[in-house]
Order: structure tokens, then C-alpha cells, then sequence
């Protein structure tokens, strides 16, 4: 399987050619699902065995599990540099993301549910805020504070005219004051050697 590179010109050129080593888990596991991603996206197939299938699992729970510490070893670098694991692991985590993601939605609905039911009460003051809460909603968006900003664009001729004022103003005078000027040639100012 061939990959093509094709370069960026727009990209600079870094400023010194170590390596750039990901020192933390977290940032060793998202180059290795970026690295995964790229070979999939490329055409590679890389068979699983049920090893890096644990291995994978084993990953996924310290990289998701907040309270895991957060530094490589032995076992984790041999592990993030075989294929197949860092393959299973981006499967593992693409669907970790879409699940998060799903969930979030779901308690949206769920929120928004609730708070159309709190409208409907008896209690004003439940009332009023669930109707306020619902008008909050970002799809509603009828109580959320809105700044307009309004950018004028100036042509060439009104921004002079807007500085040339300003500068009026600092020097204290109203306008241009035309005055005569002559020419002076340029003067060789080399020192003259004895």
C-alpha cells in the first residue's frame, strides 16, 4: 500500500529538527489515534488480535479515567507504537466520542422536557422561571443577551480626512499652512583624510 504526501507550501518550516516527542499520555494517545485515523483514511488494514484488543481496552481506561495518572511507560510507549493497538484504540475512542455526544443530546431533550412541565404549574414563581430557563435555550434564544457590534468601513478619503483633523487638533492649528521650500543638494559628509 502506497501513501501520497503531498506537501503544504503554506506550512513554515519548523524553526529546529529534534523530534517532538509527546511526553504525556494524553498527548501520546491523541498522535497515535491522528497517526491511526490518517492509515485508515488511507486504505490500511490491519488484522486485531484479541492481545491488542486488551491492550486497547487497557489504554482506553486510563486515557478516559480522570483520576489515572497521566505518565508513560515501558508498556504503555510499546503498546501506543503497535499498529493494531493504536487502530483498535481510535475505533475505541471515535465511539466514546459519539456516545458522549449522544448522551449530551439526550439530557438536552431531557432538561428541556422537564422544564416544559415546570411551565405548566400552578406556582408562579416555578412558572416565570421555567418559561425564563426555555426562552434561555440557545435554539429559542429569545432572554439571551445579544451585542451588536457595527463595523463602518471608511474610504481612503475620509480616513485622511479624520487624521489630518486629528493632527490639526494636536498642533493646535485649523489648517494647512503652505509654505515655500528649496531643494538642497545632497552633501558628501565622508571625513577627509590627511
Amino acid at each position: 500500500m502506497a501513501i501520497t504526501i503531498i506537501p503544504d507550501p503554506n506550512k513554515p518550516l519548523p524553526d529546529d529538527f529534534e523530534a517532538e516527542e509527546a511526553t504525556t499520555l494524553d498527548k501520546k494517545v491523541k498522535v497515535a489515534a491522528n497517526t491511526a485515523k490518517v492509515l485508515l483514511e488511507a486504505g490500511a488494514d490491519i488484522p486485531i488480535s484479541t492481545i491488542e484488543k486488551q491492550e486497547a481496552a487497557e489504554l482506553f481506561k486510563r486515557f478516559t479515567d480522570p483520576e489515572a495518572t497521566n505518565t508513560l511507560n515501558a508498556a504503555t510507549n510499546k503498546a501506543l507504537n503497535t499498529p493494531a493497538t493504536v487502530q483498535h484504540l481510535f475505533t475505541m475512542l471515535s465511539d466514546y466520542d459519539h456516545q458522549v455526544v449522544q448522551e449530551a443530546v439526550q439530557l438536552r431533550r431531557f432538561v428541556t422536557n422537564k422544564l416544559i412541565e415546570d411551565a405548566g404549574l400552578s406556582d408562579p414563581r416555578h412558572r416565570l422561571k421555567a418559561l425564563e430557563l426555555l426562552g434561555k435555550i440557545s435554539d429559542v434564544g429569545l432572554f439571551s443577551e445579544k451585542t451588536e457590534i457595527t463595523v463602518k468601513n471608511l474610504s481612503q478619503e475620509d480616513l485622511e480626512t479624520q487624521i489630518k483633523s486629528k493632527l490639526y487638533k494636536i498642533l493646535g492649528t485649523t489648517s494647512a499652512i503652505d509654505t515655500s521650500f528649496e531643494i538642497i543638494d545632497a552633501v558628501d559628509v565622508t571625513p577627509e583624510k590627511d
